[in-house]
């Protein structure tokens, strides 16, 4: 099987887990856990993209099929600088969220969030359905958070462009490669921005 194809069992197969298995406990008590500081912003954010796509109606007929995320804040919070950085790869159903590292005032709780769709699907008749899930960073003093939770949400295709524009944040897709696009979401909010990039693999035949 093509990793494209492994990829989009892999994302089904962690929706419904994250759907049938995360607890209201799990949700309301994160655990929290100490991380190196951030000393430079990830690369997602000074990479040199290619192809840049005006918006999800222009995308060709496929299916984008999420294949990491990251997860970038960054301001200041009571006079201290604030840097968080997560990651999530979704290579994998049992991979977990984890902090690349963090700053943050010791006395200050922070929650930052923002959500993606993590299956695309652009057909006129859609394959596979989409699925939009809420990505979660957290600080707790020093110590910190990360976790993500499939939506209840229906990602139609019909709304999914105007989801996004409403949800308070900007997005600009980008084609990377001619199998591969990322979609990177901004929102700032007074003295904090929150950037978000997800990569897709475009899975080209589905049967029907």
């Amino acid at each position: 099987m093509k990793t494209s194809g492994v990829l989009l069992l892999v994302l089904l197969s962690t929706s419904s887990f994250a759907v049938k298995n995360e607890t209201a406990g799990k949700l309301l008590r994160p655990e929290f856990l100490q991380a190196p500081p951030c000393d430079q912003r990830p690369e997602f954010l000074t990479d040199m993209r290619a192809e840049f796509v005006s918006n999800l109606a222009s995308l060709p007929e496929t299916v984008l099929v999420a294949r990491n995320a990251e997860f970038y804040v960054e301001g200041e919070q009571a006079g201290v600088p604030l840097k968080l950085h997560g990651y999530q790869s979704f290579l994998r159903s049992n991979s977990e969220a984890e902090v690349l590292c963090g700053n943050s005032a010791d006395t200050v709780r922070n929650r930052f969030a923002l959500m993606a769709p993590t299956l695309i699907d652009t057909h006129e008749k859609m394959k596979v359905g989409q699925s939009l899930w809420q990505f979660q960073m957290m600080a707790e003093g020093s110590k910190f958070s990360f976790w993500n939770l499939k939506s209840r949400t229906n990602g139609k295709k019909e709304s999914l462009e105007a989801w996004l524009k409403n949800s308070g944040a900007n997005y600009k897709i980008y084609q990377r490669s001619h199998d591969e696009y990322e979609l990177l979401i901004v929102r700032k909010d007074k003295t904090v921005t929150q950037y978000l990039s997800i990569r897709y693999d475009a899975v080209s035949r589905i049967k029907d």
